[in-house]
């Protein structure tokens, strides 16, 4: 069973300029029914725990955790929603890229599976579902894999804005991974990244959950001694790449009952706030 999860915010937001110079875009708000007002980042924690992961690490730049703490006592001492029994800071100084925040926290996650939430991504179950979070946990507590990615199905006006997956069904919305490429052009989507069953022009995109196993550490590592090699920063993707080539039998995606929206962007923010809000 998944007992950890890790949550990076560290992140320039240079998209959600100039408001993201001063606020985190993790601390950006979300209106939700009933006018109840948290930030993006008390959202996805609250999603955690509804998985029944107490254990968080939350990887943020210098100077967001005088923010983050004033945020956190507010939360307990009003009684507004659940936090995590558990809380753990983990610094990236610079930004050096996703995977290199993933990488810093391998010390925290040690020899455990993890949970990994995109900090600008927030997800709507459906109806009756449960969480996103427990979803994807879920279905990787079962699988026996390496990774178990969160994925939701986009038209071909998204392929250049997403990391897109296809897949062979297992069984119900579990599939496993067949191929991966990150923001792929069309021609390149349809050639090698269908997903048979899926309706016509549509494809699994990656929506900001994953599960892995310790695994990817080593495969983040082997990048970021490349991107060093050359000035550039750490990607996750590249890193994903690498395990899958190394555990083609036991890397697997998980189709969310629900829809997630990526709030790093001005358009994403605002159809999330009119999603909340039905």
């Amino acid at each position: 069973m998944i007992q950890k999860a890790l949550v990076p915010i560290a992140g320039k937001a240079t998209r959600m300029m100039p408001v993201s110079s001063v606020v985190p875009k993790a601390m950006f708000p979300l209106v939700q029914r009933g006018n109840t007002i948290r930030c993006i980042l008390h959202f996805i924690l609250e999603q955690i725990v509804s998985a029944g992961i107490e254990d968080i690490g939350i990887v943020v730049s210098n100077g967001q955790t005088d923010m983050l703490d004033q945020y956190f006592k507010s939360v307990l001492e009003g009684g507004f929603g659940r936090l995590p029994a558990h809380i753990e800071y983990i610094t990236q100084p610079s930004p050096d890229g996703f995977g290199n925040a993933v990488l810093r926290a391998a010390t925290f996650v040690g020899d455990d599976p993890f949970i990994l939430h995109l900090g600008d991504h927030v997800c709507i179950e459906e109806r009756g579902k449960p969480s996103y979070t427990a979803q994807v946990a879920r279905a990787f507590d079962s699988s026996q894999g390496v990774a178990m990615i969160g994925v939701q199905q986009v038209s071909t006006r998204e392929l250049s804005k997403v990391g897109v997956a296809s897949g062979t069904k297992i069984k119900g919305d579990v599939y496993l991974c067949t191929n991966f490429a990150e923001k792929p052009d069309l021609q390149t989507a349809r050639q090698s990244l269908i997903t048979n069953g899926l309706p016509e022009g549509a494809f699994l995109a990656h929506c900001g959950i994953y599960a892995f196993t310790p695994d990817i550490f080593d495969c983040l590592s082997r990048v970021s001694e490349a991107a060093q090699r050359v000035g550039k920063e750490v990607e996750l993707a590249e890193a994903q790449a690498l395990l899958l080539e190394k555990y083609p039998k036991r890397y697997f995606l998980c189709e969310i009952a629900g829809r997630a929206y990526d709030i790093g962007t001005p358009q994403g923010y605002a159809e999330a706030q009119i999603a909340f809000q039905r």
